[in-house]
């Protein structure tokens, strides 16, 4: 009976050094389990910290490139979003997130990848307003078909260094895509006759990408200044916005918003940020001289401008005509200006090519100016 007693008290001693093991061991893989918490949750502070900081920079760093590698971060993928004219960055499934409320950023939703790569080109309407920060990475590729009447020759040329710019010329071209380890492949249509379009087939190649890995934005109009957003949905292309968003600009080369549209993710993207551009614009339309209301009162440089050749009527009498005077002049265009930048935030097709067609008048003014006067800008 001693050595059954002995026996059951030898059994419950390792019981309770097992139970005891387990709770020591449980304590020790939570402080794991916290400190990694807690180093992942450092991490994701740190990044999204140093992606504002470069965001930042290169936002205001014009024409400016950088090649900026996150190896460390391959595993990641990173997020990027607007809505309500703000912009949101972070890492994807993460709480931390980053908002930029005055830089437009126009990218895709998501990046993942080796290599960051930003860019910012000025956006100008007519006067210098902002600059537009490009954000797309080494493994995002770009296929680009047509002419743009020489707009793809200058996209590619400027691209030449991204290394992800790709030509596709005939529709037997686009039927032979190869994506090898891209992450996502964005096609940007100059040409009526590739086959992107509502319900046409997507390359075979693309099919076993996720849908929102592929992409297209097509261009139209005279001016190839209205875009058509696509999105793969099994082996088909889909319209991902139910109107063409309408690039607002004057053109000519390096024409910012046109290549906002090529990098943003779609025409929700592009609107957001482009209407941070034209809050921006509002207030330099009063810096300038304009105004919101009817019965248009000068201000700023535009007053300071009159109040110089006021009293030069005489021997300087094209410098005020062109101020004040003329039928055509700058304190009815930018007042013009202004009013057409307020209807184009709400979203007024017709106001927007009015604001195009505003900016034009006070840019031929301030040429005028130019030629014996000072210049508004």
């Amino acid at each position: 009976m001693t050595q059954k007693k002995a026996q059951i008290a030898i059994t419950f001693n390792w019981i309770y050094i097992a139970i005891a093991g387990a709770v020591i061991l449980m304590f020790f893989v939570g402080i794991v389990v916290k400190q990694q918490a807690s180093s992942e949750k450092n991490l994701v502070i740190n990044v999204v910290t140093t992606m504002k900081s470069i965001f930042t920079g290169a936002g205001v760093s014009e024409k400016t490139k950088n090649f900026i590698s996150t190896s460390s971060l391959k595993d990641y993928t990173l997020y990027f979003d607007c809505y309500g004219g703000v912009s949101e960055f972070g890492i994807k499934d993460q709480e931390m997130r980053m908002q930029e409320l005055i830089h437009p950023i126009f990218s895709p939703y998501e990046l993942k990848t080796n290599k960051i790569i930003t860019w910012s080109l000025p956006y100008k309407l007519p006067y210098k307003i902002i600059d537009f920060l490009f954000v797309t990475s080494d493994n995002t590729i770009y296929y680009i078909a047509g002419d743009g009447n020489g707009f793809v020759g200058e996209f590619i040329n400027a691209t030449e260094d991204f290394g992800n710019v790709k030509m596709f010329g005939k529709i037997e071209d686009y039927n032979l895509i190869e994506i090898g380890n891209s992450y996502q492949v964005r096609f940007i249509d100059f040409d009526s006759t590739t086959n992107i379009c509502e319900n046409c087939g997507v390359p075979s190649s693309l099919w076993d990408l996720p849908d929102d890995k592929v992409t297209a934005v097509s261009f139209s109009g005279t001016l190839f200044n209205k875009v058509t957003y696509f999105q793969k949905e099994g082996t088909q292309w889909k319209k991902t916005n139910d109107e063409d968003v309408r690039v607002v600009s004057l053109g000519g080369e390096r024409d910012a918003a046109k290549y906002a549209a090529i990098f943003s993710a779609d025409g929700e993207m592009y609107n957001c940020n482009m209407k941070k551009a034209f809050q921006r614009l509002e207030v330099l339309n009063e810096v300038y001289g304009g105004s919101e209301i009817s019965n248009y009162q000068p201000g700023n440089k535009l007053l300071e401008l009159i109040e110089i050749y006021e009293p030069l009527k005489s021997t300087k009498p094209l410098c005020i005509g062109h101020l004040e005077l003329f039928d055509d002049n700058l304190k009815y265009a930018l007042g013009d200006h202004q009013v057409n930048t307020l209807s184009c935030m709400i979203s007024q097709e017709s106001s927007c090519l009015k604001a195009v067609e505003s900016a034009v008048a006070i840019k031929k003014l301030n040429e005028d100016l130019n030629r014996d006067c000072l210049t508004l800008y």
